[in-house]
């Protein structure tokens, strides 16, 4: 994963940076999947949230993103906070997701219109908690979503 992650952040494998915050009612306790969403407000229910305002959402990731999430390979969402950065991996979902409100990540195989990566190591209650705290208070947020396709 080292290599995929260097590739990823150099630019050399595709990717797509945007930007999105944090809110007071982020929990970040769902051990099953991560989400980052473009509405702006966050109930404490949605216990999967860690980011909203999301600048883009899956289906409005770069076409080249897109087309690497459709084949085989690794995903790689890095989330910045300030100086805490987190990085989850998971396997591509096999096709191009749609989603104009959000971006999922999922620990399952289950695959619909917003899921970016399955089978992934980490969901929202495995994130390093010094960087939920400051999503807590509303931090601005960088997502970086790579992948490294297999040959």
């Amino acid at each position: 994963m080292e290599g995929c992650l260097s590739r990823v952040l150099k630019g050399e494998a595709p990717r797509d940076v945007f930007l999105a915050r944090g809110h007071v009612n982020i929990t970040a306790t769902n051990r099953q999947t991560l989400e980052i969403t473009k509405d702006p407000y966050v109930t404490r229910r949605g216990d999967c949230i860690v980011a909203c305002c999301a600048e883009k959402a899956a289906g409005e990731l770069r076409r080249d993103v897109l087309q690497a999430l459709a084949s085989r390979g690794v995903v790689l969402v890095v989330i910045e906070a300030g100086d805490v950065q987190e990085v989850v991996t998971g396997e591509t979902p096999g096709t191009m997701p749609t989603s104009r409100w959000r971006i999922v990540v999922r620990r399952s195989r289950y695959v619909d219109d917003s899921t970016v990566a399955i089978a992934a190591d980490k969901a929202a209650a495995d994130l390093d908690r010094s960087l939920v705290e400051r999503l807590r208070r509303g931090a601005p947020v960088r997502v970086t979503v790579g992948v490294c396709t297999y040959l």
